[in-house]
């Protein structure tokens, strides 16, 4: 009987004290999976900070002229949400290449300067040169930028793996990045003048405007932290920023519904330059991870 209760004992220690991997067989995620597919909401900082002076020569209709007109707009780039999709392939434990995709649509304000007018002109067939008789001056305070860019970044990038635990890992990637950027918004202004059955007319309108598309090669850089949370499903959370260089494409103006004048005759007026765009912008992401 003593001897039975010992061989009892002695079962019941080399139960409790046997590691639990004696009894199932450990997964390791992170070298049984080549590969993985992500899908996630990104909430993005756009880098979007600049400015435009713009300056021309309101139309006079009823006689001869001279003009001026100018402000200053201003564009911000603010916060936004976004999406991305991911491919990766891993052919080793710890190494990988990765195809993503981002899109994001994030908005520009700006507090913009008062836009003024002055106009020095004659009525019917004034024969002399200026100045000219009359003179018309105002100042109105405009109201600010609002508008979005539109970024799309494809990526391609080398992926480092460092597995933390059995279901933790972090990621270190980065590698080149296709950028194509566009915006559009709302903030210029035009106007034009003249004499209707003896008064002084004029007209002020808030015009549309829009850049891009620009198609840049850039770069992006970043860390994801992953944890399996059931079979091949994992959640990622990732940091990354994406850079690219600035550009200066031409700024456009659009069709506004309430001007009768052709587009074609406004945009030769107005002359409308180039604006400094910064493309680059952070990002945050969580998303889902599956690994096959």
């Amino acid at each position: 009987m003593m001897k039975q209760r010992y061989a009892h004992l002695l079962v019941l220690f080399l139960t409790v004290g046997m590691p639990i991997s004696a009894f199932s067989q450990e997964v390791d995620y992170w070298s049984a999976k080549r590969f993985e597919f992500s899908t996630a909401v990104s909430y993005e900082f756009s880098a979007l900070e600049t400015s435009y002076f713009h300056q021309y020569s309101p139309p006079f209709l009823s006689g001869p002229y001279e003009s001026n007109a100018d402000q200053t707009i201003y564009l911000n780039g603010k916060q936004s949400w976004g999406l991305s999709a991911a491919l990766a392939y891993f052919p080793m434990r710890k190494l990988g290449l990765q195809l993503q995709l981002e899109y994001g649509k994030p908005r520009m304000e700006g507090t913009n300067t008062a836009y003024d007018v002055s106009l020095n002109y004659a009525i019917g067939d004034f024969t002399g040169g200026p100045p000219y008789p009359y003179i018309f001056e105002r100042t109105y305070d405009w109201p600010n930028t609002e508008g979005y860019l539109t970024q799309v970044c494809l990526s391609l990038n080398a992926l480092v793996r460092f597995p933390l635990a059995k279901k933790v890992a972090l990621y270190i990637s980065g590698g080149p990045t296709y950028f194509r950027t566009s915006g559009e918004g709302v903030g210029l202004t035009y106007s034009k003048f003249w004499i209707e059955e003896g008064y002084f007319v004029g007209e002020t309108y808030q015009m549309k405007f829009k850049f891009g598309p620009m198609n840049k090669l850039g770069l992006n850089i970043g860390a994801e932290l992953n944890w399996v949370l059931f079979s091949n499903v994992s959640l990622a959370l990732d940091m990354r920023f994406y850079g690219c260089s600035k550009e200066s494409p031409p700024l456009e103006i659009r069709p506004n519904e309430m001007l009768s004048d052709s587009i074609g005759e406004v945009r030769e007026t107005m002359n409308l330059g180039k604006i400094e765009v910064n493309p680059s912008f952070y990002r945050v992401h969580v998303g889902l991870k599956y690994l096959f």
